[in-house]
């Protein structure tokens, strides 16, 4: 009888060792580990509402007017999104605009897990967020770019900050036509 009481006790003590173990396993895949990411965090897709040649541009004017050219991003990500914060580097990697866009504000994608999110960018530097995604114009450059911007975003929520690069940049030109 002896024997049987102490089974029970190493049973017991292996049942709370395996439930200690397994905790931080179940909050992790649950997106809940503190302070960390899940891995759905993907940086899916750039285009912009300007195309030259099939590639998409930026256009500090089109038709002699700055009115702006629409960035769409593509992303993934599970879990509640609070916001993601936009931000344009210049070639050289100096920050030319920022914008934090809050989760509400994304526009779900083709897929579960799957966000756009539209910006404008004028000329002048400034980041406007969109409601919709503007359909794509065909326009023709005229001359070299005048530089070109990469897209880096970070995605926030309550326990983390994912940041995401881009690695596409896309050329800006000073005159479009339509």
């Amino acid at each position: 009888m002896l024997k049987l009481r102490s089974d029970a006790k190493v049973n017991r003590m292996k049942k709370v060792i395996l439930a200690a173990l397994a905790t931080p396993l179940v909050l992790a895949s649950c997106g809940t580990a503190l302070g960390g990411t899940d891995g759905s965090e993907k940086f899916l897709t750039l285009t912009s509402s300007a195309t030259a040649a099939g590639a998409p541009v930026l256009c500090n004017a089109v038709n002699g007017a700055d009115s702006g050219t629409q960035i769409v991003i593509g992303l993934a990500a599970g879990g509640t999104i609070q916001n993601v914060r936009v931000t344009l580097k210049d070639d050289a990697g100096k920050v030319v605009s920022t914008t934090d866009v809050a989760g509400s504000y994304l526009i779900k994608g083709a897929k579960d897990g799957e966000y756009l999110l539209p910006v404008t960018r004028k000329a002048t530097g400034t980041l406007t967020v969109d409601k919709a995604v503007a359909s794509t114009s065909a326009v023709t450059v005229s001359g070299a770019p005048v530089g070109t911007l990469k897209t880096d975003i970070v995605i926030n929520r309550s326990r983390s900050a994912v940041p995401l690069a881009s690695t596409v940049t896309l050329p800006v030109y000073a005159s479009c036509a339509k």
